[in-house]
C-alpha cells in the first residue's frame, strides 16, 4: 500500500461521511444523477463540443472537454432539480430520508468509487510525471481500479486525449548538438509506425525534388537504427543525439554494421507528422540535412506513443 492507496481511502471516507450527513434519499439521488450524467456526457459530449467549435472557433480538443463538462452539468442539474421537486411533494420521502440515514453509506461509497475511478483512469492514461504514474500503477487499489475500468479508457481518451496532443509542441535539437533534454516522463507503451515512416520519406523526397536534388533511397538498416534510438529516448525519458551512454548516430551505425562515409541525424518530437516535418524544414540545420547532396540513403524510425506523440529519428547516409 502506498500514498495513492491512502489518498483513495481518504476520499472514499469523505464521501461516506458526507453521505451519512445528507441522508439516504438525497445521497441516492446524487449517486444516480452522477452516474447518469457521466455516461450521458460520454455519449453526447461531441454534439455540444461541435456547437462550441463551429460557433466560437474553439479548438476541437477544448470543445470536446467543454461539451463534456456542459453536458454533465446540465443533465445532473436537471435530474437533481426534478427529483427534489418530486420529493418535496411527497412528505413521507423526507421521513424515509431520515429513517434510512445509515444506509446512505452505500450510494455515497459507490459515488466515491466512480469519482476515484475517473481520476485514477486519467492519471493512469495520460502523460504525467513518471513517479506519479508509477505510484498509481503500483498502488493496490489503483491497479485494481485500472484493471476494471479498461473499457472506459478509450471513451475517456476521446474526450480528453486531444488536449494532450494540442498542448504537446514540436521539439527538436540542432544536428550534431550535444544538448540533452529531459522529457520529464517515460513511455513504455508505444509501437513502430511503418506507414508514417514511409510518408515522411515521401515528404523528404518531395522537398529534395523541389530543389532539384536527387531523391534518397530507403534503407532498412538506417530505419532500424532510427527506431532503436526513438525507442531508447521514450523508454529513458530523454531527447538527444547522444544516448545516456554517450553514443552518437555514428556509434549506433557502426554497432549495426552499417558502412558509411558520411552520416547525419535529425530528431523530432511532435504530436503529428506534418508538424514534425514543417518544424524540421523551418530549422536551417535540419533542412540542410534533408536537402544535402552528400546523402543518398535514408531511414526513418518513428515510435508512436499515442497521447505521448511521435518520437522521430531520421538517419541519412551515403
Amino acid at each position: 500500500m502506498n500514498w495513492v492507496d491512502l489518498c483513495i481511502i481518504a476520499v472514499l471516507i469523505l464521501f461516506v461521511l458526507d453521505g451519512i450527513k445528507r441522508g439516504f434519499i438525497n445521497e441516492l439521488v446524487d449517486f444516480l444523477s452522477f452516474l447518469i450524467a457521466f455516461f450521458a456526457s460520454i455519449r453526447f459530449y461531441n454534439y455540444i463540443g461541435l456547437f462550441f467549435e463551429n460557433n466560437f472557433q474553439i479548438p476541437h480538443s477544448f470543445s470536446n472537454i467543454l461539451g463534456f463538462i456542459m453536458t454533465w452539468f446540465v443533465i445532473e442539474t436537471l435530474f437533481i432539480f426534478i427529483v427534489h421537486l418530486l420529493i418535496s411533494r411527497f412528505r413521507f420521502l423526507i421521513k424515509i430520508n431520515q429513517w434510512f440515514r445509515p444506509f446512505a453509506i452505500v450510494p455515497a461509497f459507490l459515488r466515491g468509487v466512480i469519482f476515484v475511478s475517473i481520476i485514477i483512469l486519467l492519471l493512469g492514461t495520460f502523460p504525467i510525471q513518471p513517479r506519479i504514474k508509477k505510484a498509481v500503477i503500483d498502488s493496490e487499489i489503483g491497479s485494481v481500479i485500472l484493471d476494471h475500468t479498461q473499457r472506459l479508457e478509450q471513451p475517456i481518451k476521446n474526450v480528453f486525449g486531444g488536449i494532450t496532443q494540442d498542448t504537446l509542441s514540436f521539439l527538436t535539437i540542432k544536428p550534431r548538438s550535444d544538448e540533452t533534454i529531459k522529457l520529464g516522463f517515460n513511455v513504455n507503451e508505444f509501437k513502430e509506425n511503418n506507414v508514417k515512416e514511409m510518408e515522411m520519406i515521401d515528404l523528404v523526397n518531395k522537398e529534395r525534388q523541389k530543389m532539384g536534388v536527387k531523391t534518397l533511397s530507403f534503407d532498412s538498416q538506417l530505419r532500424d537504427i532510427g527506431r532503436g534510438h526513438s525507442m531508447d529516448m521514450f523508454l529513458k525519458g530523454y531527447f538527444s543525439h547522444y544516448s545516456p551512454e554517450g553514443k552518437t548516430v555514428a556509434d549506433r551505425a557502426n554497432e549495426s554494421g552499417v558502412k558509411f562515409l558520411v552520416i547525419g541525424e535529425n530528431l523530432a518530437y511532435a504530436p503529428s507528422l506534418s508538424l514534425a516535418h514543417d518544424g524540421l524544414m523551418n530549422s536551417s540545420g535540419h533542412r540542410a540535412n534533408i536537402l544535402s547532396e552528400d546523402f543518398n540513403k535514408i531511414g526513418i524510425g518513428i515510435m508512436d506513443g499515442g497521447v505521448y506523440g511521435l518520437m522521430i529519428t531520421q538517419v541519412f547516409s551515403n
